[in-house]
C-alpha cells in the first residue's frame, strides 16, 4: 500500500497542470518498456521482483523522494496499482502521454482515497497534454471532489489549478477565472508560496487570454518575485515569458523581447522544453510586431519542431502561423507551406482559428493565384466550380431529408417520455383532482405541444435551474410553475426530475450504456445518486430493470 502521507505531500506537489515545472530525467524507455510489459504475464513472485526493480529505477529517476519495495506478503492489487501508477507518472515526465493514460487507467480501479485522487489528476493531465479537454476535465473534477472531502487547502488548490489549465488550453477562460482566484485562495490559506507561485502564473495565463494585460502582467510579477525568493531559477524564467504574453498584449514589444531574451538562456538548459518552445514563439511574435520578420523566422522554425515532436497541435499551428506572417513579403513559396500546415493542423483541432484569419489568409492567397493563371485554368475553375455547386445541392438536400428524420424521430422520442410521466404520475403526486386536471389538459394539442417544448429543453441541458426553463420557454417563472402545476400535477423541480428519470429509464431499456454514463446523460452526480432516485421512481434499481427488460425480451424471443 503506497504511503498517505507521502503520496499527498509529493505526487500532486508536482504533478499540477501547465506548473511548467523541471521535468527530471527519465530511465531508459526501453529498460522501463520491457519491464512493465513483461510484468502482467509474470508468476507472482517474478511480479515482486519486477515491481521493486521498477521502483528502485524511479527512485533513481527522483520520482519518488523515498523508495517503495513490497515483499511477497503484499496483496497483489496493491503491488500492481503502484507500479501502474508510478509506470504512468515516469512516461508522463517522459512526455509520452498516450502510455501514461493506458497505465493511469488500469491503476484508477485498484485505488482507494488519496491513491485514487492522485490517478485522477495524473489522467486528467495526462488528457489535457492530449488535446482530450473534456475527460481531462471530467477527472479533474472528480479529483477536487475527492479533495474536498478532505478539506486539505494545499489539495484543493492543486485541483482547482488543474482545472483552470484545462479551461485555458480548451479556450475558456472565463470558466477558468472561477477556479483560479479560488485557488490562489486556497494556496495562500495552506501557507505554500510555491504552490502560489504556480496559480498566480495561471492567473496571469487566464487574464492574458480574457485581453486583460495589465492585471496578466501583475499577476506575473508575483508570481516572479516569489520564485525568485524561493530560488527556482528556471520557474522564474517561466514566469518571465509570461509577463512577455502580457506585455505584447499591451504592444510594450521591446520590453517583451527584452524579457524573453533573459529568460531563453535558462530554458535552453532545462530539460523543459515545452516552455522553451512557447518562449520561442513568444519572442518571434514580438519581432514580428517591431517589423523584424527575417529574425523572427528561426525562432517560429525551432518552436515548431519542438512542439511538432511533442505532439502539441494547439501551439505548433500559432508557429505556423506566425512563420506564414514572418515570410508573406520574403518568400511567399516558403508562406504557403506554412499556411498549408496551419490549415492541417487546424482541421486536426477541436478549437478553429478565427474565421476572420481564415479569411484574409484564404483572400491574399486567392489574390496571387489569380493573378498567375491563364485563361485556360480560369475555364478549369469555372467547371469545377459549377460542379461542386452541383455536389453542394446534392449534399445539402440529403441533409435536409435526414435532419427532418431526426426531427421526426426526436420528437417520437420526446412524446414517449411524457407517456412515460403520465403512466407513473400516481407515483410521484398522490394528488387525484391534479390527476384529472392533468388528463384533461393533455388532451389538446396546445398543451402536449408545451409538454414537448418542456421535455425537448430539459433533455438538451444536463443541467438547467428553474429560471433558465422560464427563460428558455419565453415565460416567468410563475407562470412556468403555475402551468406545469395544471397540467402534471407536481412542482416544476419535480417533473424536470422526472423528465430525467424517465430519460434514464429510456436509456436503460434502448441502450447497452453502463448506468453511470446513463447517470451523467441525464444529469446526475454520479451513479449512486441516480440509482437512488430510480429505485425511489420506479421501485428497482436501474440494474435491476435492466435485467427485467432483457428477461422480457428473451422470453419474447
Amino acid at each position: 500500500m503506497m504511503n498517505r502521507s507521502y503520496m499527498l505531500l509529493h505526487c500532486r506537489c508536482w504533478l499540477v497542470l501547465l506548473s511548467l515545472m523541471l521535468l527530471r530525467p527519465c530511465a531508459t524507455a526501453a529498460v522501463v518498456d520491457e519491464k512493465i510489459h513483461h510484468f502482467d504475464s509474470a508468476p507472482w513472485k517474478e511480479q515482486i521482483s519486477i515491481a521493486n526493480e521498477m521502483l528502485l529505477e524511479f527512485h533513481r529517476e527522483g520520482l519518488t523522494d523515498e523508495l517503495i519495495q513490497f515483499s511477497n506478503k503484499s496483496h497483489p492489487d496493491s503491488v500492481r496499482m503502484c507500479v501502474m501508477y508510478w509506470a504512468a507518472e515516469h512516461y508522463y515526465a517522459a512526455q509520452d502521454y498516450d502510455e501514461a493514460v493506458t497505465l493511469a487507467e488500469k491503476a484508477l480501479p485498484l485505488s482507494r482515497g488519496a491513491d485514487k485522487a492522485n490517478c485522477m489528476s495524473l489522467l486528467s493531465l495526462a488528457y489535457f497534454r492530449q488535446g482530450s479537454y473534456e475527460q481531462a476535465a471530467s477527472y479533474a473534477l472528480k479529483c477536487y471532489q475527492l479533495d474536498k472531502a478532505t478539506g486539505d487547502p494545499d489539495l484543493m488548490s492543486s485541483s482547482l489549478n488543474t482545472l483552470a489549465g484545462i479551461y485555458i488550453g480548451a479556450n475558456r477562460p472565463q470558466d477558468a477565472e472561477q477556479y483560479i482566484l479560488k485557488g490562489i485562495e486556497m494556496a495562500r490559506q495552506a501557507n505554500n508560496p510555491a504552490r502560489t507561485a504556480v496559480l498566480l502564473g495561471m492567473a496571469s495565463e487566464t487574464y492574458h487570454a480574457l485581453q486583460q494585460d495589465e492585471k496578466s502582467l501583475r499577476y506575473a510579477q508575483d508570481a516572479y518575485d516569489i520564485e525568485e525568493k524561493l530560488g527556482h531559477t528556471d520557474r522564474a524564467a517561466v514566469r518571465l515569458t509570461q509577463q512577455a504574453s502580457a506585455l505584447i498584449g499591451l504592444e510594450r514589444y521591446a520590453q517583451a523581447e527584452e524579457n524573453l531574451r533573459r529568460a531563453m538562456p535558462v530554458l535552453r538548459a532545462s530539460t523543459d522544453r515545452h516552455s522553451l518552445a512557447l518562449a520561442l514563439n513568444k519572442l518571434g511574435k514580438a519581432l514580428l510586431a517591431q517589423k523584424r520578420a527575417k529574425e523572427a523566422i528561426p525562432f517560429y522554425h525551432e518552436a515548431a519542431a519542438i512542439l511538432r515532436s511533442m505532439g502539441d497541435l494547439g501551439n505548433e499551428m500559432h508557429a505556423c502561423r506566425g512563420l506564414y506572417e514572418a515570410y508573406w513579403d520574403i518568400n511567399r513559396d516558403s508562406a504557403k507551406v506554412a499556411l498549408d500546415r496551419f490549415d492541417y493542423l487546424k482541421d486536426s483541432l477541436y478549437s478553429h482559428a478565427s474565421a476572420e484569419s481564415l479569411a484574409r489568409f484564404n483572400a491574399e492567397f486567392g489574390n496571387d493565384l489569380l493573378q498567375e493563371q491563364n485563361e485556360l485554368q480560369r475555364e478549369r475553375t469555372r467547371r469545377i466550380v459549377v460542379i461542386s455547386l452541383l455536389g453542394v445541392v446534392a449534399v445539402a438536400a440529403v441533409l435536409w431529408w435526414l435532419l427532418r428524420r431526426r426531427y421526426k424521430m426526436r420528437e417520437a422520442a420526446l412524446q414517449a417520455i411524457i407517456d412515460g410521466l403520465k403512466k407513473s404520475k400516481d407515483q410521484s403526486s398522490g394528488i387525484e383532482g391534479a390527476e384529472k386536471e392533468m388528463a384533461d389538459a393533455s388532451e389538446t394539442p396546445v398543451q402536449d405541444d408545451f409538454l414537448v417544448r418542456l421535455v425537448d429543453a430539459v433533455a438538451r441541458r444536463k443541467e438547467i435551474s428553474v429560471e433558465e426553463l422560464a427563460s428558455e420557454m419565453c415565460i416567468t417563472r410563475g407562470q412556468l410553475n403555475r402551468r406545469v402545476k395544471a397540467l402534471t400535477g407536481v412542482t416544476t423541480q419535480q417533473y424536470v426530475a422526472r423528465i430525467r428519470l424517465e430519460h434514464g429509464r429510456s436509456l436503460l431499456h434502448d441502450t447497452p450504456l453502463a448506468v453511470a454514463e446513463v447517470a451523467y446523460r441525464c444529469g446526475f452526480d454520479d451513479a449512486a445518486t441516480f440509482s437512488r432516485a430510480f429505485r425511489r421512481a420506479f421501485g428497482q434499481s436501474p440494474t435491476s430493470y435492466r435485467a427485467t427488460v432483457q428477461k422480457k425480451a428473451e422470453s419474447v424471443l
